[in-house]
């Protein structure tokens, strides 16, 4: 059977070859070549950036990939032209949303009558409302269509367990499952832990795994946070890792005075990333846009202590009392003061403890009894 994914990702062209940064490593696509014999991607592609490391050749043969653009969200009459004779030929569509490339694309499965099945990995009107002054001007409109489109959609899958399912409910067949895959683990993480928070010594050292270019990563109220507590007569450290230019940030921290306190750690490769996660000693997720953060999910479970906005599905990854008013300095300077060796050890087992619900093993199973559900309801479509 033949499938079709649809979604704004950007890829990177390089030498004839599409790469990318992960979201359609073959990780990801190996979900769904479970049951279809050929994928063709839908997507953006752009030339490798200066910052772009640790890039995922797509290798697979039964893979092809068609970019609708090189960059811009507008599709030409050609590209819809030709999303539309790929998709009127397949057997089924996947799309993530929010997209308006996976939104031309459901318009045509449901033209042709074509399975589809939609993942909802954020929220728009979160996404849009902070990415500038055109953000907010789009951010109704694309909200709008989101709730129409997941609420027909035949079947959706959920990263979050209620927050997107409330601002996006649907009539069609749905589970909740994140797109996080932690691996398990042994309880040595959390002795470890508890260990280090025993013999911890000032400046804790706070981290944040995001691009660093993103405006609405929010790294910059950590660092007007740290320079508040400063102020107080309390340091703490503050390193981030994640890709782009951290020239904003830097900016920020030198108008802020905390230039000495503030670490830009760069691209780590995913096998150095918990490493990191057990080096620092508070993890923070400031975002101000998210679904369900996979950087907070591995902090967490790494047992490590950590505080987060109430974007996306943040609050559902920890203790509400460690979650702050996305966009507040102020959220985060409360949080920092309350911290004590008793409460960062209660955390700590308390968050290992939620990550279990994030191993790889549980989800793979849950995810992959849906995806066949909808495989087989394809394959049922195609011999008829």
């Amino acid at each position: 059977m033949k499938l079709v994914f649809a979604h704004d990702h950007k890829l990177r062209y390089i030498d004839g070859k599409y790469y990318t940064t992960g979201g359609l490593s073959d990780s990801i696509t190996g979900r769904y070549m479970q049951y279809f014999d050929h994928l063709t991607i839908f997507c953006r592609a752009i030339k490798k950036q200066p910052y772009d490391t640790g890039l995922f050749e797509i290798k697979n043969p039964d893979i092809t990939v068609k970019p609708v653009s090189d960059g811009s969200l507008l599709l030409s009459s050609e590209a819809k032209k030709t999303m539309r004779d790929e998709i009127k030929a397949a057997d089924a569509l996947i799309v993530k949303l929010h997209s308006k490339i996976a939104e031309e694309a459901i318009k045509c499965a449901r033209e042709y009558n074509i399975p589809y099945l939609v993942e909802l990995v954020a929220c728009p009107w979160d996404s849009y409302w902070n990415h500038g002054l055109k953000g907010k001007f789009v951010a109704p409109m694309m909200t709008i269509s989101t709730k129409r489109e997941v609420l027909r959609a035949p079947y959706v899958v959920y990263v979050t367990k209620e927050f997107l399912e409330k601002r996006y409910p649907t009539d069609g067949k749905w589970i909740d499952c994140s797109d996080v895959e932690l691996q398990e683990t042994d309880g040595s993480i959390l002795e470890k832990r508890l260990e280090k928070i025993k013999n911890s010594a000032e400046p804790l050292v706070l981290g944040t795994l995001a691009q660093v270019d993103v405006l609405y990563k929010g790294q910059e109220y950590v660092i007007k946070a740290i320079a508040q507590l400063r102020k107080e007569g309390k340091e703490y450290r503050y390193k981030m890792a994640g890709s782009g230019s951290p020239e904003r940030l830097k900016k920020c921290a030198e108008a802020c005075g905390v230039s000495d306190l503030v670490e830009f750690c760069g691209v780590l490769n995913h096998d150095d990333v918990f490493s990191w996660l057990d080096d620092i000693d508070f993890y923070i997720q400031p975002s101000k846009q998210e679904g369900l953060p996979r950087a907070m999910a591995e902090a967490v479970s790494r047992a490590c202590p950590a505080a987060g906005s109430t974007a996306g599905g943040i609050g559902e990854l920890i203790d509400k009392k460690f979650v702050f008013k996305k966009g507040s300095a102020e959220g985060i300077v409360k949080i920092l003061r309350s911290l004590n060796k008793e409460t960062m050890s209660l955390q700590a087992a308390a968050n290992y403890e939620l990550s279990k619900n994030y191993e790889k093993k549980y989800l793979d199973e849950k995810r992959n009894a849906f995806y066949k559900e909808f495989a087989d309801e394809c394959d049922r479509r195609n011999k008829n």
